[in-house]
């Protein structure tokens, strides 16, 4: 046996899988416990009145950036793989397209956000930081899509490090800046550990990772697996239901300080925060199914049985934790904190289960390449969320936005959890059946002998 078949797990193998699935668990652990570090020591060095400004620009910064990278963070794990002839190419375009539209979205905030929001009307005074702020979004864009990449090619153990070297490079920056009486300097830390990381980490994407093929030979491609048209449709409607997601989490807080007022908004942010953590480890946890999946479609139903059962636990344990410690984890932030925000926590955790059957609902959905589905999931949510908010809020106050969340997660995942047992349920398809996505998409091969199925998965840096 070679040292490439000994280094790389075949399709059939469920190691790729838990391996990315834990390692992408620790990064969000890793990455949310050094943005915390971060923004305390940020707290302690600078005055108020500097921490809030840049905070607010590295907000608008990542949100404006997420926006501007087209959902390719779903979609590169969902595709790349299965792409057979030059994958780089595939990258490279991503990298490009982001890059346009990040550009112009950047400008177009720095041109509009001074006459919209006092807050940011020193973009309009500062030419040299808006130039920063445009640069920012663009380089943040490409960083962000690094991990996809790296997932993709089942190179996730590679996501928490480089995530905490830029964590811990940001911290380092902050005393630098202060030496320096750099102008933002909170912003500029939290910007400059980006610009010295992704030249390297891409280095090694193109010259390393992109270097082997990540398909098997006989995988249908993208273009093959739901024709050109099908695949546009797919990519537009999947990149809608993020907006609508990103709608979701982001109006939920206007609508609190609109309904309560602003005490109770900041009540309300630091649960919503504490949770919004919890939820993206297991966003992220399901994102190897996609990979996974996409690689050996007939395996959805053990694949995804194996997510279950490895993190399923973990999910109970962190729900019970956040709502039995409630009080004792928001008393962090003061007392006021935990006896208001505590009844708020404890709804928002017990959400958190349902929401983790929708996010396993839409991995597999997107492996199946029902993106209308995962569209249509995410519309119903923001439509319930902002209709039973407006109705409970008023007169429940922070608990009625924790009902109005817990409500619209439990309808949401009551239409899906079906589709999700269904799969679970589900014995391994034949290999020779055709795909249910139409007549356009080729039946999936068998697998290769293990000498040929090789697929990228364990190279280190050296």
């Amino acid at each position: 046996m070679t040292r490439r078949q000994r280094a790389h797990p075949p399709a059939h193998d469920s190691t790729a899988l838990l391996k990315s699935a834990y390692s992408l668990a620790l990064n969000v652990v890793l990455t949310s416990a050094l943005g915390l570090g971060f923004w305390i020591v940020a707290a302690r060095i600078f005055p108020s009145s500097t921490v809030g400004r840049d905070a607010a620009l590295v907000a608008a910064m990542t949100t404006l950036s997420a926006i501007c990278q087209l959902n390719f963070a779903a979609a590169i794990p969902r595709f790349l793989p299965i792409v057979r002839d030059r994958p780089e190419r595939v990258v490279w375009g991503s990298y490009l397209l982001t890059g346009l539209v990040s550009v112009l979205g950047a400008i177009a905030f720095v041109l509009v956000a001074p006459a919209v929001s006092s807050s940011y009307r020193f973009l309009s005074t500062q030419p040299a930081l808006a130039l920063l702020f445009v640069a920012s979004v663009v380089v943040w864009g490409v960083f962000s899509l690094e991990d996809a990449v790296l997932t993709a090619a089942r190179r996730a153990v590679w996501v928490p490090v480089e995530n905490t070297i830029f964590g811990v490079l940001k911290i380092a920056a902050l005393p630098v800046m202060l030496s320096l009486a750099s102008g933002h300097p909170v912003f500029i830390a939290w910007n400059a550990p980006v610009v010295a990381l992704v030249i390297p980490v891409n280095l090694f994407i193109f010259l390393r990772v992109l270097r082997k093929p990540i398909a098997i030979s006989n995988r249908p491609t993208p273009i093959e697996r739901f024709g050109l048209r099908g695949l546009l449709r797919f990519l537009a409607q999947d990149y809608l239901a993020f907006v609508f997601a990103a709608a979701s989490s982001g109006l939920l807080p206007v609508l609190v300080v609109a309904l309560l007022g602003g005490s109770s908004g900041a009540y309300f942010y630091m649960p919503f925060a504490l949770i919004a953590a919890f939820d993206s480890l297991f966003a992220l946890v399901v994102q190897p199914l996609t990979v996974e999946g996409a690689l050996a479609e007939a395996r959805l139903p053990e694949l995804t049985r194996d997510i279950v059962r490895h993190f399923g636990w973990l999910l109970v344990v962190g729900i019970i934790l956040l709502a039995g410690g409630a009080s004792h984890i928001l008393a962090l932030y003061g007392a006021d904190y935990a006896r208001k925000g505590a009844p708020l926590l404890r709804l928002l955790a017990l959400a958190s289960l349902f929401r983790a059957i929708t996010g396993v609902y839409m991995a597999i959905c997107r492996v199946e390449g029902r993106a209308s589905r995962i569209l249509g999931t995410q519309v119903a949510t923001l439509v319930l969320l902002v209709v039973l908010v407006a109705v409970l809020a008023p007169s429940h106050g922070l608990v009625g936005v924790g009902l109005a969340w817990l409500i619209a997660s439990v309808v949401v995942a009551a239409a899906t959890v079906w589709h999700v047992i269904g799969v679970l349920r589900r014995l391994p398809r034949d290999p020779h059946q055709a795909s249910h996505l139409g007549p356009h998409v080729p039946p999936v091969p068998p697998s290769p002998p293990a000498s040929t199925a090789e697929v990228p998965g364990g190279d280190s840096l050296s």
